[in-house]
């Protein structure tokens, strides 16, 4: 059998998915990420289950990073950067540049800047280019995120709910009343160019609302949306589920007002023939959406790759680098692994191994949640 092996960029759900499958195939893997910890932002999502599994998918990123961790096929570079990158004799050469890992205040994955770590030579027969995405930053819309204490962002509630179970005001540590929730920030915005839907969504605010609630029944959780995006097989009956338990308004709300003990004011208007409305919330959240990685230009054009004019990655290259996962557009964590595997049989092709099947494949299907949610006051 011949010693291949692959690089592959990127160590969130796709780049962890892709290195585990090209790993059962033998092949010899360099898992580079840049961040001194695995899992990209899926890593910080909570598990969302209610009285059984909503197939969120939180939990495929720990089974993920358990696999490639266990792998003696896999070698993980964290805290690294591929640099010096160029194509000779049919080989990708290419250096693994070691940085320092500097500590985070918020509980977000470390930074990391560089180092006196020499750099290592490493040679690779094909790429997988598994960059992830970035949030969007919601600064700067007229909802106060950054001002207002009791405005947050998605990624904000998942590590709440994740790291405290809970989840609570940042202003006084109180659980909120009256929570909303504001779709399509930094997404299906003609103004910024952002005219993708970031997919994951509408499914992580709806199963997110209903676990809160599962956690403090009296909680009422409001969602401002444009539409709600499909979520899977089960998607009409958890949306049934979903409308009897939380109230949708088809109005993306147009100011937010901060009001003394922490409330927020939010102005909508729904449709273009009604007067505009007020509501008061203890909490708002800001569904941001995704978009491309910072340096993923500089990046793609060191690997000779071409972008979107969205400026995500295109699907793959004839020259034996190939994108996996939200690299190449917004998807969720499931469509994300299914990507990676993907990829990794396009590459399985490119290289001539796919008459060599491993003699067991990554299962694709949700693993059972044994989670179960307690109500409290």
């Amino acid at each position: 059998m011949l010693d291949h092996r692959v690089l592959v960029i990127g160590g969130g759900i796709a780049g962890l998915t892709a290195a585990r499958t090209l790993a059962l195939f033998g092949i010899h893997v360099d898992l580079v990420e840049r961040l001194a910890v695995l899992g990209g932002h899926a890593a910080q999502f909570a598990c969302k289950a209610t009285d059984r599994c909503v197939k969120c998918g939180a939990c495929l990123v720990t089974e993920a990073l358990s696999a490639a961790a266990s792998n003696p096929h896999i070698t993980i570079h964290t805290a690294s950067r591929v640099d010096g990158f160029r194509q000779a004799s049919g080989r990708f050469e290419f250096t693994i540049d070691r940085e320092e890992a500097a500590g985070r205040a918020d509980g977000r994955p470390p930074e990391t800047e560089r180092g006196a770590i020499p750099p290592i030579p490493v040679t690779a027969d094909a790429v997988v280019l598994a960059a992830g995405f970035d949030v969007f930053d919601p600064q700067d819309k007229a909802y106060g995120h950054g001002i207002f204490p009791n405005v947050i962002t998605n990624l904000e509630l998942e590590r709440s709910l994740r790291r405290k179970g809970r989840l609570n005001r940042p202003s006084d540590g109180a659980p909120p009343q009256r929570l909303a929730y504001i779709q399509c920030v930094g997404s299906r915005d003609a103004k910024l160019g952002h005219l993708w839907c970031s997919r994951f969504c509408c499914g992580a605010a709806l199963r997110s609302a209903r676990r809160i609630q599962a956690l403090r029944p009296q909680t009422e959780v409001t969602v401002f949306y444009i539409d709600i995006q499909s979520m899977g097989r089960d998607f009409e009956s958890f949306y049934r589920q979903c409308r009897q338990e939380v109230r949708l308004i088809r109005a993306i709300p147009s100011e937010a007002f901060a009001l003394p003990g922490g409330g927020i004011r939010l102005i909508y208007t729904e449709g273009a023939l009604h007067p505009s409305t007020e509501a008061v919330f203890d909490l708002v959240v800001l569904s941001a959406g995704m978009v491309p990685p910072a340096g993923l230009g500089a990046l793609a054009g060191r690997l000779g790759m071409r972008l979107a004019d969205s400026g995500y990655a295109l699907r793959d290259a004839e020259t034996g680098i190939f994108a996996a996962g939200a690299v190449r557009g917004p998807m969720g964590i499931a469509d994300s692994l299914a990507d990676a595997r993907d990829a990794a049989a396009r590459v399985l092709a490119f290289l001539g191994r796919h008459r060599n099947p491993p003699e067991r494949f990554p299962d694709p299907i949700h693993p059972p949640c044994s989670q179960r949610v307690i109500p409290h006051a």
